[in-house]
């Protein structure tokens, strides 16, 4: 048997539930982005298309701390006689860890702790393997969530893995088949996208691999033409590996070169029929993958040799644990570049990990066109593009194979769409995928009754909504229920007004969220109205709103509605009321993490010296990448400092003293540009 259940106990903390407010999505749905003037027309078309952020339906993943423990994670493994491949499947199906046997070496970066860090589209993401990323850009909607694993056979009766889900963002499915047959010396990873709607949907993919960080570590790829970041924060510029203008005359192959976070993506030739990536190291191994001509772009990302960058690695793993690169193949020139998905159509690539050795005279010559050659040799030889064909070919063979035994439950939300369709359309989900009415649970309950019903149940005002909904089909299935007098409950209302709201039918949504009110008061529903009003720009409605929220009960249903009440009291520069809502908090909120940053601000005008020590020496789980809100903090509480001592006003000047003086502690530096 190579497909087997175990357990993996790791040092870290688990996730502790969701953010139950609906986060909708940027009302401009895609996003700007700047060039140097280096791009060609067909190089800037489809930048940033569809690239506005997007979240529903699923629900933000904000709730974990930085209190370790040993932590038991399912894994599911693969292995032959050569290779040994370990899988999450609480957690995307993450391939955690893929070791040489014939070594006893890991192949990838394999994180020692299980750490959350606000990096995803859904806030929590883990760092270490090989991530799968579908649908938006950024690290994808499932990283933190489950996924269906189940185990299948070939044509010669090797076990073999899959892992699938249903995308309900862009309604979408997708499976990923991990193959080890004997004597196989890399990886084999197929994946298959379905968009079984006759509309096109906006597409992204992005395998994101992390491997060990060197000072030696050089990266190759089927092409010396890259898009960087332009150094001065122009956008972006295209230039030739190894010298690009983002870091003058270092070589940028090496990315420990690197004095701030920063990533460049490899413009692979259309004629290049089997794109590949590679990384040298100075004990001549070499990791390297290569791919069918689908997963057509590579990129290189690396934290950056500076105090906030080796922050961010010690931060997401052990001090002196956590330095790695990541490699990463996709379907566009940048990861904000867009593509669409045509409707009824289906998008398959194979992609192969692997290890080698090479002559580190030779992959570390001062040419590295030449190295380059010399490395695309060494993979030629070991896995030609003709092979990664014909593995294609068998592995594509079996995509239409039902799974044989189910070792994980993702969600149920693959198992609702096959009953609505089956029940509306008459028709099924694609072949390969099974979900069993097993895996429907209290999150799909509400649709399952009114797909069944024709009504969502009601419920009580305090209770937190099951779940959200945006898919078109189930929103008709709403305005048809709501046309029922019987039907027309609050909750029911809350509902239809979120469907319609990240549609973008604002009036509509407002007068559905007010009928709401009508029929029974709710803070969901204040609330939403307030993130109207937010986006608008009228604050001070914003804050009625959620004062309203707050009145309904006495109280605040959830810690979310504080963040967001506390952030927008600051906004509008109301300090003293933001202290005294923060001290009347329920402990459990008030320690939150978020909440202890956002009201920073509100103890630094109000001299609250105890607090601001304590906040400056609290290591935060909930800091996103590049985030500088402490940071200012703690500059303008140095230069506050710097005006008591000189009896002076505080001003810009002495704030910008304060930065030159007081350099903050490593704890709090996650800047990614610089120190």
């Amino acid at each position: 048997m190579n497909v087997y259940i175990s357990t993996l106990t790791l040092e870290g903390t688990k996730l502790d539930g969701e953010n139950p407010l609906p986060m909708f999505r940027n009302r401009n749905p895609h996003r700007e982005v700047a060039d140097n003037g280096s791009f060609t027309p067909e190089q800037k078309m489809h930048m940033g298309e569809e690239a506005g952020e997007r979240y529903l339906p699923y629900r933000i993943q904000d709730r974990y701390t930085r209190q370790r423990g040993n932590t038991i994670l399912k894994t599911i493994t693969l292995e032959n006689d050569l290779l040994k491949a370990v899988f999450l499947p609480e957690y995307g199906g993450r391939l955690y860890s893929l070791k040489d046997k014939r070594t006893d070496r890991e192949i990838l970066y394999k994180n020692p702790v299980f750490q959350p860090a606000n990096l995803a589209i859904l806030n929590a993401w883990f760092s270490g393997g090989i991530e799968w990323n579908i649908g938006q850009v950024g690290h994808t909607f499932t990283t933190c969530s489950p996924v269906h694993t189940a185990k299948l056979s070939d044509d010669e009766g090797n076990e073999f893995l899959r892992i699938y889900e249903y995308e309900r963002c862009k309604n979408l499915f997708w499976h990923i088949d991990f193959h080890l047959p004997k004597g196989a010396e890399q990886l084999q990873i197929y994946v298959r996208m379905i968009n079984d709607y006759d509309n096109p949907v906006p597409m992204y993919w992005w395998t994101n691999i992390a491997v060990e960080e060197t000072v030696k570590a050089r990266v190759f790829s089927s092409t010396n033409e890259a898009i960087y970041i332009d150094a001065g924060l122009k956008g972006y510029g295209i230039d030739k590996l190894p010298h690009l203008p983002s870091l003058k005359e270092a070589d940028a192959s090496y990315p420990v070169n690197f004095p701030f976070s920063s990533e460049y993506f490899f413009q692979t030739p259309v004629t290049c029929r089997s794109p590949w990536e590679a990384v040298a190291y100075e004990d001549g191994r070499l990791f390297f993958e290569r791919s069918t001509s689908l997963l057509r772009y590579r990129k290189m990302f690396c934290w950056g040799n500076h105090a906030g960058g080796r922050r961010w690695c010690d931060f997401l793993a052990k001090p002196g644990e956590g330095n790695y690169i990541e490699v990463q193949g996709g379907l566009t020139p940048t990861q904000l570049h867009g593509i669409e998905m045509p409707g009824n159509s289906v998008w398959d690539f194979t992609q192969m990990i692997g290890v080698s050795k090479v002559d580190t005279n030779s992959a570390y010559q001062d040419s590295w066109d030449n190295a380059r050659e010399y490395i695309e040799r060494i993979i030629d030889q070991d896995l030609g593009e003709n092979e990664v064909y014909a593995i294609h070919d068998r592995l594509q063979s079996l995509a239409d194979k039902s799974p044989e035994k189910i070792l994980h439950t993702g969600s149920g939300w693959g198992a609702l769409e096959r009953l609505r369709r089956e029940k509306a359309d008459g028709r099924l989900i694609p072949r390969g995928f099974e979900f069993t009415d097993g895996s429907i649970a209290e999150a799909q309950h509400p649709w399952l009754v009114l797909l069944q019903e024709g009504h969502l149940p009601d419920q009580a005002v305090e209770e937190i909504p099951a779940s959200w909904m945006i898919q078109d089909e189930w929103m008709e299935l709403v305005r048809r229920s709501i046309g029922d007098k019987d039907n027309r409950t609050w909750v029911a209302f809350l509902h239809y007004g979120v469907m319609l709201y990240e549609k973008g039918l604002e009036q509509e949504a407002v007068e559905a969220w007010e009928a709401s009110l009508n029929i029974k008061p709710a803070a969901w529903v204040y609330r939403n109205l307030a993130e109207v009003m937010r986006i608008r720009g009228e604050k001070d409605k914003a804050l009625s709103y959620l004062e309203q929220a707050y009145l309904v009960s006495n109280s605040f249903p959830d810690r979310s509605f504080a963040e967001e009440y506390l952030n927008l009291l600051l906004q509008n520069n109301e300090f003293e009321k933001a202290w005294r809502i923060y001290e009347s908090l329920p402990p459990e909120f008030a320690k939150g993490d978020r909440i202890q940053i956002i009201v920073g601000a509100a103890a630094l005008e109000l001299d609250k010296e105890e607090f601001m020590n304590k906040l400056f020496n609290t290591e935060f789980a909930v800091i996103r990448e590049g985030e500088v809100l402490i940071i200012e903090l703690w500059y303008k509480y140095n230069a506050k400092k710097l005006a008591k001592e000189r009896n002076s006003e505080l001003t810009q000047e002495l704030i910008e003293e304060a930065k030159v003086k007081f350099p903050p502690p490593a704890h709090i530096d996650f800047r990614t540009i610089g120190s």
